[in-house]
């Protein structure tokens, strides 16, 4: 793999400023100049996002904006959001190949951005109209994504000429984008605007990309914030709010970071940290996600979404947001702790994503579920998340290490290289790592001359006890800074090597708001997951978590349970597609057998909590063990009558009707024999002459000691 310096033939732009802006960042990211993931679960998933991507064909892609312009238009419609033109996400995927191309090199990222930048350019009109379609959906995020892809082609492909069709787009925006600017409006989500616009001005010194930044400016979400204030507080507009839409709430900060940087007003930059510090304690859950059902909503809540939800986290849009949240955080404080945020999103968000469908469709939500959980793309395709993707795998690359005025600073533990210059010296810094399978990492410099520089390593959070290190086999101190960094300044010499022990330990995360219950365990950033047939939450000692757990041979990060070989625990990363899991594991799920692990014949549909249906004949079956099990599901209005059979024999006819709706109702069946049991529920056609009709659901079956 070749290093990149940062005078590179990829650095024709930057994002520093092209104009009289003062520069506040005290840390330089290296905006993805120089750096490389050589190896490594991050560099697969690249990999994978690459070779998914790149075989969306270009005509399908161009399709509607060719057919709007009365173009030659061949190939096929996509489908999905894409050809509804529903949060369009041709420009995010602009930005996906620039910066995958920044990212690995891949000429055919560059290839494929610069022929659809070039399809696309063609079919802008003379007022400079540039949408997919006639009627498009949240006019302003589409506009902000085209501003964000324009921008990156310029930045990471060379192709200055974007600048140009980025004029002639803002053009038609500064006269058409509707300015209401409603507050915690998010079919449009308006309020993400700043942050690529200021992004236009670094690159270009244009004061009208400056201008029409601070329209968009989300100065009164920002200033409860900047304040102190709760922001479930009455809304500055004087409405009351019980939530917010979490992706965008949190991406939206990045504008603030932005205006920071190029106003240097400090009200913006005690935005961002104090919105750092309320997320932290009030909405993340153990992985860094957050969220459920897309919503930021106050922490008594979250346990209840939690076991309501099977959407806890938008991961691919939520990742993103949290990259470029503690990126700007990092640089502009050049506090480390940030970097925390970045490696739980990085593994538990990033790295645990299945591979994206031919149609579209990505691993859009994570499911947290304490009744029992698994991987699944969503049901829709080229979503936001499909866009977002191929962004937020490739800017691991650019959070792995920030360049300091006296050296470097290592962010991830990664299998890497980077280029730097350091005193007029040109050093190349090559990390090698099976973290988090082991907890080390080995930095090698390569250098033509000696040089003296500071090598720093954030010092994480979860490190389980004092960290050591070696130069060239002999001990050395890291002394740390006062800013969560370890380091070390020496004059480093061609071929010196720096190991470092990163000590790791096992962890118990309650969930925000709560004492002990529900929970999640982690080792070191890692968040596991159980492969169970109940939540295992009883057979495991919290107090004494690593007396728990037995190392399973030859598989990384992964135990059986002591006591239950049959309980596995693994990184969450590590599951595949429609593999069932716990990851949070709450008291209440103990003996729970979940909906979804029961058979289904016939079209029964899922709710998110609950099996449905309403064909007669159509049956779920479920096996258990004991002398009792209870079955769980609700009444409703349109609910009707279901026979219940146990090993084949009927025990009872239920009748699911009820004057309302989500009516919590179980039916107990008792005096079994010991040993393993099937229950099987079938739709009848009958029902209560009140019911509108005949729907049954299953929630579960819980078994009793």
């Amino acid at each position: 793999m070749i290093a990149l310096s940062c005078s590179s033939l990829l650095a024709t732009l930057v994002l520093t400023p092209a104009n009289s802006t003062v520069e506040l960042r005290v840390l330089q990211p290296f905006d993805y100049h120089g750096v490389r993931i050589t190896g490594g679960i991050f560099r697969r998933q690249l990999d994978q996002a690459v070779e998914d991507y790149l075989r969306i064909p270009n005509d399908d892609l161009l399709l509607g904006f060719r057919k709007r312009a009365g173009l030659p238009a061949p190939g096929h419609e996509l489908g999905g959001w894409y050809s509804d033109d529903v949060f369009h996400v041709f420009g995010q995927l602009l930005s996906g190949f620039a910066r995958m191309y920044a990212a690995t090199g891949e000429p055919n990222c560059k290839a494929k951005a610069d022929a659809l930048l070039d399809g696309w350019t063609k079919c802008i009109e003379k007022d400079g109209y540039f949408y997919y379609s006639r009627k498009p959906n949240a006019p302003h995020y589409i506009y902000d994504k085209m501003v964000g892809g324009l921008v990156d082609m310029a930045v990471y492909c060379g192709r200055q000429d974007a600048l140009a069709s980025l004029a002639r787009i803002t053009g038609w925006a500064e006269k058409n984008l509707d300015r209401s600017n409603r507050y915690a409006y998010g079919q449009t989500e308006w309020y993400t605007l700043s942050e690529n616009l200021y992004r236009a001005y670094l690159v270009t010194g244009d004061e009208r990309y400056k201008r029409f930044a601070k329209v968009w400016e989300y100065t009164p979400y920002w200033r409860q914030y900047a304040v102190g204030k709760s922001i479930f507080d009455k809304r500055p507009d004087g409405s009351q709010t019980g939530r917010y839409h979490a992706y965008s709430h949190v991406n939206n900060l990045g504008g603030a970071a932005l205006a920071y940087r190029v106003n240097g007003d400090r009200w913006y930059l005690d935005t961002i940290e104090k919105a750092y510090a309320f997320l932290q304690s009030d909405e993340c859950f153990a992985t860094g996600g957050f969220g459920p059902d897309e919503a930021l909503v106050p922490k008594e809540q979250l346990p209840r979404m939690l076991e309501s939800t099977t959407s806890t986290f938008e991961t691919q849009c939520g990742t993103w947001a949290v990259f470029k949240l503690c990126k700007n955080l990092i640089a502009l404080t050049g506090d480390a702790k940030y970097g925390d945020w970045i490696e739980k999103v990085a593994y538990n968000g990033i790295a645990a994503t299945i591979p994206m469908t031919a149609d579209g469709r990505v691993f859009y939500y994570s499911d947290y579920n304490p009744f029992g959980a698994s991987k699944v793309n969503i049901d829709t395709g080229w979503t936001c998340c499909t866009g977002t993707r191929p962004m937020a795998i490739a800017d691991v690359c650019d959070v792995a290490y920030f360049r300091a005025p006296d050296g470097l600073n290592v962010n991830l533990f990664v299998p890497s290289k980077v280029t730097c210059s350091v005193g007029g010296s040109q050093v190349d810094v090559t990390q090698a790592t099976h973290f988090p399978d082991s907890g080390s990492t080995t930095f090698t410099i390569s250098a033509a001359n000696p040089v003296t520089f500071t090598m720093r390593l954030r010092n994480a959070g979860w490190f389980a006890g004092p960290v050591s290190a070696t130069v060239n086999g002999a001990p050395i101190t890291l002394k740390s800074d006062g800013k969560h960094w370890l380091g070390v300044r020496r004059k480093w010499a061609n071929g010196d090597r720096l190991t470092v022990k990163l000590p790791m330990g096992f962890r118990s995360i309650p969930l925000v708001g709560t004492s002990s219950n529900p929970t999640a365990i982690a080792v070191g950033p890692v968040v596991l997951a159980f492969r169970s047939g109940d939540s295992p939450l009883n057979r495991i000692d919290l107090d004494h978590l690593a007396a728990n757990f037995i190392p399973s041979p030859g598989e990384p990060l992964t135990y059986r349970l002591k006591g239950d070989s049959n309980v596995l625990a693994r990184p969450f990363y590590a599951y595949k597609a429609d593999e069932p899991y716990y990851l949070y594991l709450d008291k209440t799920a103990v003996g729970r057998i979940p909906y979804r692990r029961l058979k289904t014949q016939g079209p029964w549909k899922s709710s998110g909590t609950l099996w449905y249906c309403n064909v007669p004949g159509s049956w779920c079956e479920g096996t258990f063990q004991g002398r009792s099990v209870t079955l769980l599901g609700f009444l409703f209005d349109d609910a009707g009558r279901a026979e219940v059979k146990i090993d084949g024999r009927p025990v009872q006819t239920i009748d699911q009707y009820g004057p309302g709706r989500d009516i919590p109702r179980d039916w107990t069946f008792n005096g079994l024999s010991p040993g393993p049991h099937t229950i099987r529920i079938t739709i009848l056609p009958d029902k209560s002459e009140k019911s509108k009709d005949r729907y049954i659901n299953v929630a579960g079956l819980q078994l009793h000691s």
